[in-house]
C-alpha cells in the first residue's frame, strides 16, 4: 500500500475539507430546528452523521492511511474558521471523530474501503461525539439516554458513512 500523499491526493483533501467544513457549518441550522421540533433524540439519529461524512469520504477516495483522520479534520478546521455554534470545539471534535473512523480502517490494515467500513468508519465517531457533548457542553444524561443518544448516533453515522461511500464510488 502506497503511503505517501500526491498532490493530487492533497488537493481531494483540500476539496473533502473544503466542501464537509461548509456542510458542517451550515449543518448547524436544521439541527437545531430538529431539536426544536422533535428533541435532541431526533436530531441526533437525523443529523449527527453529517458531521461524521468527511472521514469514510476521503478514506474512500483515497484508500491511504491517515486519509480518514486528514479528511474529518481538515474539514473540522475549515468548520471552525466559519462563524458558527461550535466554534473552535468544531476542531476537536472533527478531530476525535476522523482518529475513531481512522481505526475502523487501520484494523481491517486498510485493505478494504468498501461499503461497510465506510459504514462503520461513520458509525464509530458517535462515541467521542457524545463523550465530547459531556466534557466540553456539560451535558448531563443519564445512562440510559446516554446509551439512546450513543445508538441513534451510531445509526446516523452508519447512514451518512455509507452515502459518503457511495457518493465517493460513483466520483472515482
Amino acid at each position: 500500500m502506497k503511503l505517501n500523499y500526491t498532490t493530487v491526493d492533497l488537493a481531494i483533501l483540500a476539496v473533502v475539507a473544503a466542501l464537509f467544513g461548509a456542510i458542517f457549518a451550515f449543518a448547524w441550522t436544521p439541527y437545531y430546528a430538529i431539536k426544536a421540533i422533535g428533541g435532541k433524540p431526533v436530531a441526533v439519529l437525523l443529523t449527527y452523521g453529517i458531521w461524521y461524512m468527511a472521514a469514510p469520504l476521503a478514506a474512500t477516495l483515497l484508500k491511504k492511511p491517515g486519509s480518514a483522520i486528514l479528511g474529518e479534520t481538515l474539514a473540522g478546521l475549515v468548520e471552525s474558521l466559519i462563524p458558527q455554534i461550535g466554534g473552535f470545539s468544531s476542531l476537536i471534535y472533527a478531530f476525535f471523530q476522523g482518529l475513531f473512523s481512522e481505526m475502523v480502517y487501520a484494523v481491517g490494515k486498510y485493505k478494504s474501503f468498501g461499503g461497510l467500513q465506510a459504514a462503520l468508519a461513520g458509525a464509530v465517531p458517535a462515541l467521542p461525539s457524545i463523550l465530547l457533548d459531556i466534557f466540553l457542553w456539560g451535558s448531563v444524561y443519564p445512562p440510559e439516554i446516554f446509551a439512546v443518544l450513543l445508538v441513534l448516533a451510531m445509526v446516523s453515522g452508519a447512514i451518512y458513512g455509507f452515502i459518503a461511500y457511495s457518493v465517493a464510488e460513483r466520483v472515482r
